[in-house]
């Protein structure tokens, strides 16, 4: 997995666009493409290491001149996840950019619940717990996913 640059990082302006890229390449070769509001909203995502609403993004895009609605953010996000651009986090019913290429076999993230700031990792040693602890108990995994809610560095030090 790519290292994530965050917001201040004097390269985050180049792995947004190389991420962008390496997406679109994927989409390309499955004979998929960006529709017309897919790209800002990824676009937003990628650029923020945070958790946005759907509500969120219809605000920020709409401060960026940029007028969609809620609806049409929805569809988007529908269809990025479709893709394996975006995850959903479930216990903030918010959404992140996802930072592998292509689909994610799991999805593990730990969330602030300050900043929303979202890190997105993988272990092979708990995809591996989970898929044993899963055939002990005669149960199928679609996909596993955890998020683990706490505070970041940076907002614990304020």
């Amino acid at each position: 997995m790519r290292e994530p640059s965050k917001p201040n990082d004097p390269n985050h302006a180049s792995f947004i666009s190389n991420a962008k890229s390496r997406f679109e390449s994927h989409l390309k070769s499955k004979g998929k493409s960006l529709g017309r509001n897919d790209e800002p909203i990824l676009s937003l995502l990628l650029a923020n290491h945070r958790a946005f609403g759907a509500y969120e993004i219809v605000e920020q895009l709409s401060k960026m001149g940029k007028r969609v609605q809620a609806v049409q953010v929805y569809r988007s996000l529908e269809k990025l996840i479709e893709f394996g651009a975006v995850h959903k986090l479930r216990t903030k019913n918010a959404f992140v950019a996802c930072f592998e290429d292509g689909v994610c076999n799991s999805q593990q993230f730990f969330i602030c619940d300050v900043c929303d700031d979202v890190s997105e990792i993988q272990s092979q040693k708990l995809d591996n717990s989970i898929k044993d602890a899963a055939r002990k108990n005669d149960f199928s995994v679609k996909l596993p996913s955890i998020e683990i809610l706490g505070v970041c560095s940076e907002c614990a030090t304020t």
